[in-house]
């Protein structure tokens, strides 16, 4: 318990949405894993049901940011921010990659997101190096799941100017190219306008080839795109605001991106203007955003579920509130339904084997039934 204790206490500003200039803030951290109502009823003591939502904590591994599934793998790997992947698999869990002595949990850093290549023998690590650079990094992966880290490759490196605003997810798409979200480099309010300018591989999403490293820009115009989701062609992005709102994106068609598209940062937050330096055409709209108050102050993204009740539903969440909420993936409808409260720390929502799972810092994985 004393470490994880001291993976919470270096993060409680991970997402941080209301960042000062010197990107510190501090969301609440509330000790209940989720406020059910009274009238909830369960024989599981790891399962409580809210509405058609049912949450099931499957593991509890200090840290964890991230999980994910592989190709011909009925195992869940689980990322935690100190740097190690567990496989989980029938009650075993063992470290397959630990990468501790290359990345620190300073600010916003660590090992932040990992994602398999279609046929499972690559895996894809995104984490900040000794100097708090952003790299992403190739790996091999034998058949038992064990990540090879002697196999390490770096595809990528890119400088960050600050601590903060790392981004941090990939996803690999089913020709094998790997998308990369990335922050605009953090402070506060894109100091180095860097969100918007083509120049830099900051607040953007970067599409590379794992074969020869080569990089092109999809998108434009991001703060800090903390977790995303391939579903389909369509590339789901929650972007942790900065004072005021938090924000859904989507990118339809991503395969098929001629032109990079601008999300609008740090021109606009949301649909407010911000920067007024920055330009104000061209952008495009989130799909949802709420700001800052009852629900949260920094969003949790995102995975769209496939299964259940709220298949076809992008399901996201807020780590200062720690409610949960989806939206249907399809259409012009972007009203929220609510699912859950006071879920503690939750730092992200992610799909693996078809399933959703609620991810919290202080160590619960909870599967997300419905």
């Amino acid at each position: 318990m004393r470490r994880l204790a001291l993976i919470t206490a270096t993060t409680v500003f991970l997402l941080a949405a209301c960042a000062s200039d010197d990107g510190t803030s501090s969301p609440a951290t509330d000790e209940a894993t989720v406020d059910a109502p009274a009238s909830s009823e369960s024989s599981d003591s790891d399962a409580i049901t809210i509405g058609e939502v049912r949450l099931v904590r499957v593991a509890e591994i200090p840290g964890a940011v991230d999980v994910t599934s592989r190709a011909g793998d009925d195992a869940l790997y689980v990322v935690s921010r100190i740097g190690t992947v567990t496989r989980m698999y029938e009650g075993n869990d063992t470290i397959v990659l630990d990468i501790t002595d290359l990345t620190s949990t300073d600010s916003e850093r660590g090992l932040l997101g990992l994602a398999f290549s279609p046929d499972g023998t690559r895996a894809y690590a995104n984490y900040t190096d000794s100097r708090g650079d952003t790299v992403i990094a190739a790996f091999d992966v034998d058949p038992s799941g064990s990540i090879a880290r002697s196999s390490l490759r770096i595809l990528l490196t890119i400088d960050q100017p600050y601590s903060n605003h790392n981004g941090g997810d990939l996803v690999v798409a089913d020709d094998g190219t790997i998308l990369v979200a990335t922050g605009d480099g953090g402070a506060g309010g894109d100091p180095d306008r860097v969100a918007l300018d083509d120049t830099s591989l900051l607040g953007k999403v970067v599409r590379i080839d794992p074969r020869n490293g080569a990089t092109t820009l999809v998108a434009r115009g991001l703060r800090n795109p903390w977790r995303i989701d391939l579903h389909g062609d369509d590339l789901w992005l929650a972007d942790v605001g900065q004072n005021e709102i938090e924000e859904v994106n989507v990118l339809r068609g991503v395969s098929t991106v001629t032109e990079v598209v601008s999300f609008g940062w740090s021109a606009f937050e949301g649909p407010a203007r911000f920067n007024d330096d920055q330009p104000i055409d061209g952008h495009l709209a989130p799909v949802a955003w709420y700001e800052h108050g009852d629900d949260g102050c920094s969003i949790s993204g995102g995975a769209v579920a496939v299964t259940g009740t709220l298949r076809g539903r992008y399901v996201f969440g807020d780590y200062c509130s720690g409610r949960i909420w989806s939206i249907a993936a399809v259409g012009d409808d972007a009203s929220r339904i609510r699912h859950a409260d006071n879920v503690s720390e939750l730092v992200a929502i992610a799909r693996a084997h078809d399933d959703l799972y609620a991810l919290s810092l202080k160590g619960d994985v909870l599967r997300i039934e419905s």
